[in-house]
């Protein structure tokens, strides 16, 4: 009988065993441990941790095959960035102790300050020596710099062509400028000048230059460097770093003359108690020679930028902030992976993968305000099978809450000169640029960026009226292969101003060729749902496009001699007589058959527009008579409620008898009853969340003649201004 016994302890010894096995915490040789309170000569056990993430990935060289280093709860500054290289360990997930929450940080903590006042206002003070950073954080907040005027912006006054320093340059937008003439009574006299920042908003993006010196009394106000771009009269413009305009709670200002911190507090916030960290490293992470590296459950948390200044170099960052810095950064690696992590106050890049990058995976992670991209691939524009190209790489059921935010031309999830990408289930919304941009190759040469997927992202609040010339997604050069499918966009607006354009939904620009467009919902967009520049054999199928100001579709603004698109068993939905498709420059152009066409206001009559002149659109049957369009049905498609932006389909809609395929709108975005980040549910917004009408953008003759077009329609006035409403934007 006593036989049993000993066989039950072995029973329960195995369970311990393999509970600790799946767990991972079992002591063993391929996992490392790392502490706040731990030291980097301590043997890196549970119960003899590391320090760092450096003390860690040399710890990590002795042991073999794939290794997990855990930490432990707590906070990790980098004074420095963490090179990863050839040396390293590969196949090492660095990842939170589970139950723990870790953060990276790149911050340098301020404490010890005194009270104070400034400009009327209670502020709080500090000496800092000869610290330099443009980031300020709080536990709780990233804090602002004071701006000047405090809302809305200024406008350029004039310039001068002698300013211009690169006159041999034909496209006037790509002239540099060395100055321009302000209003002298709007700008006061600023306290350190020189440390004051002039944004520029114009075209595709806004300079960031400083003041190298001012004359009051002429207005004329010359850069420390030259603009990247063209500056014209009546461009905005407004400052930023201005001590004058410090007087509202969590703003701070760094007087540089004086080595002095100023901060405006919140109600509660106290001298005695408060902490604030100041950044200046830019970059906290690079993986480059090493395989196999990943990082899972951790929060990234501030980091600092640096814009040059005092030089005669170009402005950087001069189309989508290509070269903006990377907070944590990939080169010459594959299958590296960047898992439920999270990336907050992020002063520039967040994610870069680039040169020689394969396999890799962004995965399930929340970002929130992020000074430019959350997510950078970038690669060489090389042939496939070259060995240093970037390819198969992967950036999904991710949600990115506010990128650009430092540097407003900045793409959310940008992909240049990479092959076979995936940008899937991401939600992505609040930037002032484009949200998804993939291609860039101008034209028909060769594009090693093909036969990628963007596919079921929920994208939304795009461009909110401050840069031009956007798309919610932005596509670029031949891309054979490439598909853009399940997607839902709305709300992209660009520049409402006299110089402002380009507000598209889906945006095929310089010579985009050879895509899939289909089972896309694109809507309330301020400029068209779709448009393409110019390019080749694109199939646009099965689509929604409503309700966007300027036309559903703008099928070309360069004519070529072949065909752009086809157009087939897409529902096209205007209001207000808007033109379901406009610049319909010739029939050779596009193929658009079989689509169901219908206005919200007007029913059955639809109309068309040859070229952009909206004043003398002509009907659908007018077109078809002179043969600029095929044959398509006019019907209701039975949407549940269009104007709240409720788009499910009747089981009846003629545009299901016609062909049409319905799909699920609710699975683009994150997807639901997933893990994003650390905690936070995915799937969880609704694919018309915050959804609003758009007005009319563009010339401000198509502006009154849409707002003519709406008074005209007593009958139904209440219903149409609710979505196309005459408003106005203050940036």
């Amino acid at each position: 009988m006593n036989h049993k016994k000993p066989i039950s302890l072995f029973l329960i010894l195995i369970m311990v065993v393999s509970m600790m096995s799946v767990t991972g915490f079992a002591e063993t040789e391929n996992a490392l441990y790392v502490s706040p309170n731990g030291s980097d000569t301590a043997a890196g056990t549970i119960d003899a941790p590391l320090a760092t993430l450096t003390g860690a990935k040399e710890k990590a060289k002795s042991l073999s095959g794939a290794v997990t280093v855990y930490f432990r709860e707590g906070s990790y500054t980098f004074d420095s960035t963490v090179a990863f290289t050839s040396a390293d360990k590969a196949d090492v997930t660095y990842q939170a102790y589970p139950g723990e929450a870790v953060t990276f940080t790149a911050g340098t903590p301020y404490t010890g300050f005194a009270e104070d006042t400034v400009n009327g206002v209670r502020a709080l003070k500090k000496d800092v020596g000869g610290a330099d950073f443009n980031v300020l954080f709080s536990a709780e907040r990233a804090l602002t710099r004071p701006r000047y005027p405090e809302n809305g912006y200024l406008l350029v006054k004039s310039v001068d062509d002698a300013d211009i320093l690169n006159p041999e340059v034909t496209e006037n937008f790509h002239h540099a400028f060395a100055a321009m003439t302000v209003e002298p009574k709007e700008v006061p006299a600023f306290k350190n000048s020189g440390d004051v920042l002039i944004r520029i908003l114009h075209y595709w993006k806004d300079e960031m230059v400083t003041i190298k010196s001012y004359n009051a009394a002429t207005g004329k106000l010359y850069f420390s460097r030259p603009t990247s771009m063209e500056v014209r009269k009546d461009d905005r413009y407004f400052f930023e770093n201005v001590f004058e305009a410090l007087n509202e709670p969590g703003e701070w200002y760094l007087d540089k003359s004086d080595g002095t911190l100023w901060y405006i507090p919140f109600e509660g916030e106290s001298a005695a108690d408060l902490t604030l960290w100041g950044s200046d490293v830019e970059t906290m992470i690079t993986v480059d020679g090493v395989n196999g590296i990943a990082f899972e459950n951790i929060v990234f948390r501030g980091n600092g930028f640096h814009i040059p200044r005092g030089n005669t170099e170009r402005d950087l960052s001069s189309q989508a902030a290509y070269d903006a810095t990377p907070c944590l950064s990939f080169e010459h690696a594959n299958n590296c992976r960047v898992t439920n992590c999270e990336f907050r106050d992020i002063a520039a890049c967040a994610v870069y993968c680039g040169k020689a990058v394969t396999d890799a995976r962004v995965a399930n992670c929340y970002f929130e305000n992020i000074g430019a991209q959350a997510v950078f691939i970038r690669g060489e524009n090389v042939p496939v099978d070259d060995p240093n190209v970037t390819k198969n790489i992967v950036v999904t059921n991710n949600h990115v809450n506010g990128f650009g935010r430092e540097f407003f031309n900045a793409v959310g999830v940008l992909v240049i000169h990479a092959n076979s990408v995936e940008v899937s289930h991401n939600e992505i919304h609040d930037g002032y640029y484009t949200a998804v941009s993939c291609g860039w190759v101008w034209g028909y040469a060769y594009n090693v960026t093909n036969h990628c997927r963007i596919t079921d992202n929920l994208i939304y609040n795009i461009g909110q009226g401050w840069l031009s010339d956007m798309g919610g997604i932005y596509m670029l050069g031949v891309q054979p292969g490439t598909v853009l499918s399940g997607n839902v966009i709305h709300n992209v607006a660009a520049d409402p101003g006299q110089g402002g354009y380009g507000g598209w939904g889906v945006y095929l620009d310089e010579g985009s060729s050879q895509m899939t467009v289909e089972k896309n919902l694109v809507y309330a967009c301020g400029s068209d749902s779709y448009h393409l520049h110019y390019g080749a054999d694109n199939v646009i199928r099965n689509n929604i496009f409503a309700l966007s100001a300027e036309s559903q579709i703008r099928v070309v603004s360069r004519y070529e001699e072949h065909k752009t698109a086809d157009f087939t068993n897409n529902i096209i939905l205007t209001g207000g007589k808007t033109p379901v498709f406009s610049h319909m420059t010739d029939a050779k152009a596009f193929t658009a058959e079989g689509n169901v066409l219908w206005d919200v206001s007007s029913g059955k009559k639809v109309y068309v527009t040859p070229g952009g002149d909206y004043q003398n659109a002509m009907s659908l049957a007018t077109a078809q008579r002179k043969g600029l369009i095929g044959n398509n049905v006019v019907a209701d498609p039975q949407f549940a409620d269009p104007l709240a932006f409720d788009f499910t389909l009747a089981e009846t809609s003629p545009a299901i008898r016609n062909g049409f395929e319905p799909w699920d709108y609710s699975e683009a975005g994150t997807v639901a009853g997933t893990e994003i980040g650390i905690g936070r549910q995915g799937g969880t917004t609704a694919y018309n969340a915050s959804a609003a009408a758009q007005t009319m953008r563009g010339s401000r003759e198509r502006f009154a003649f849409f707002k003519t077009i709406v008074n005209r329609m007593a009958a139904t006035a209440k219903k149409l201004l609710a979505v196309f409403g005459i408003k106005t934007k203050n940036c």
